[in-house]
């Protein structure tokens, strides 16, 4: 496939049960964008019927071509292939929460642990989303996390909404067939789908902002968040408890209302810094890769030295020494822009952001290159952190930096300095650069 429509197709980015998703560049202005084409799979054709689907793709485009919310994917565009299949376009969102939380397909399995200030930022947003849909009559019925985007600008997107209800009407499949995702679906929905409100949403957001707080599903084992970490008190079980009831009466009766009480949670304090050693006179830096590779998911934990979740398996004691525009850790003798780019990057404007670094000698070094995963991972630390995050780089989007390394031909590695993991991304994405070099390889002084 080359062309959807007058769209050039680059590349499938995946496949569900209705349709194929494909990145796609709009014709004389290069604007990436995602088209969604009906593509279902035969066991769904088979119960449903093509007339039937068609309809009901149809209709979520229409739904989605309504939305004008910050926080809810719209449609811009809709027409047929040459085969007859219609299609719709969409912005190209490079993220979203079910990768970056590391949840797999296997769901029993843990995800990610993510800090209760990011889990607060994205649950806002979602919550005014609802409140927007619920106000419109519109039941999403598959909140999750693989269902909620994220931009550039850390800012969330509701997408897919093939199983809406719209003014208490969808589409009807066999009475047996389940709507919504195995752990985020109420069970008023599981029973009877068509006759659910508001509150299946605020169900399927509680289990999803758990889920992000504990790295597991209420349902596996029912624990309360301060069972899970003793920093979360009652008012925070209080949340839950309320949240995840059975009977939607029993739960909180608007997304306003849950959002309410989302911002009256206390903040909880981030974990505590880990002990390093004080160094001695003695002590060799450690070493870490420094050359750029090809690297599959599957050979990530020996090249990158992580966990099944993409998080280091060691962490480094930084010794930093901070200038006013780099930074030299001493630990691993490797010397950083402090700020890096202003803006974020696809990958190529990232090689060439660093080039005019050389170029221009920046800081008197001419030697700077985009660091591997290893190196990035080794400024996970609080004191990395605080230096590369201070005050004055307050952007979200600062803290989502490119790697040197490869991830196949249309795909390269970041890391997610925010919610500490490395990941993949296309390489059209744009990320931050924190550039790096090796003051032994250029005749600079390293003092700052």
């Amino acid at each position: 496939m080359k062309k959807v429509g007058r769209y050039e197709v680059v590349r499938r980015l995946g496949k569900g049960g209705m349709g194929s998703v494909y990145k796609a560049i709009v014709p004389v202005i290069d604007k990436v964008v995602a088209v969604k084409i009906l593509d279902p799979n035969e066991l769904l054709e088979d119960i449903l019927g093509v007339d039937q689907l068609r309809d009901i793709f149809i209709f979520e485009a229409r739904t989605m071509a309504t939305f004008s919310q910050p926080f809810l994917v719209t449609v811009h565009d809709f027409d047929h292939d040459d085969q007859g299949r219609p299609f719709f376009v969409m912005d190209y969102i490079c993220n979203n929460l079910g990768d970056m939380i590391g949840e797999s397909f296997h769901l029993e399995e843990d995800s990610r642990i993510i800090q209760a200030s990011k889990v607060l930022h994205y649950g806002r947003q979602i919550l005014a989303g609802l409140g927007f849909l619920h106000y419109n009559n519109i039941v999403h019925r598959d909140i999750k996390p693989q269902n909620i985007l994220v931009t550039d600008e850390d800012i969330i997107k509701i997408c897919d909404f093939g199983m809406a209800l719209v003014n208490g009407t969808s589409f009807s499949g066999p009475s047996n067939m389940q709507i919504g995702s195995p752990y985020y679906t109420p069970p008023e929905q599981r029973k009877n789908p068509n006759a659910v409100d508001g509150r299946a949403d605020l169900y399927s957001t509680a289990v999803l902002l758990y889920r992000m707080l504990t790295g597991k599903l209420p349902g596996m084992q029912s624990l309360s968040l301060s069972m899970v970490n003793a920093q979360y008190d009652q008012s925070w079980d209080d949340f839950f408890l309320k949240a995840l009831r059975w009977q939607p009466e029993e739960r909180f009766q608007s997304a306003d209302e849950m959002l309410v009480a989302l911002e009256q949670l206390p903040k909880v304090p981030s974990a505590s810094e880990r002990w390093c050693p004080v160094p001695q006179a003695g002590d060799k830096p450690k070493v870490l890769r420094r050359t750029s590779l090809n690297v599959r998911r599957s050979q990530a934990q020996k090249h990158f030295g992580v966990t099944p979740l993409m998080r280091p398996v060691e962490s480094v004691c930084n010794v930093l020494e901070t200038g006013a525009e780099i930074v030299w850790d001493r630990a691993t003798d490797l010397v950083w822009q402090r700020h890096g780019s202003r803006f974020p990057l696809s990958l190529a404007e990232a090689r060439s952001y660093v080039e005019m670094l050389n170029k221009q000698r920046f800081q008197g070094y001419q030697n700077w290159r985009l660091p591997t995963v290893n190196e990035l991972l080794s400024m996970l630390s609080d004191a990395g952190y605080a230096a590369f995050f201070s005050a004055e780089n307050t952007g979200q989007t600062m803290k989502w930096l490119w790697s040197c390394d490869r991830h196949g031909y249309h795909e390269s590695w970041y890391v997610n300095m925010d919610m500490g993991f490395a990941g993949v991304q296309d390489i059209a994405c744009r990320n931050h650069v924190r550039a790096v070099c090796i003051p032994a390889e250029s005749t600079v002084d390293t003092s700052l």
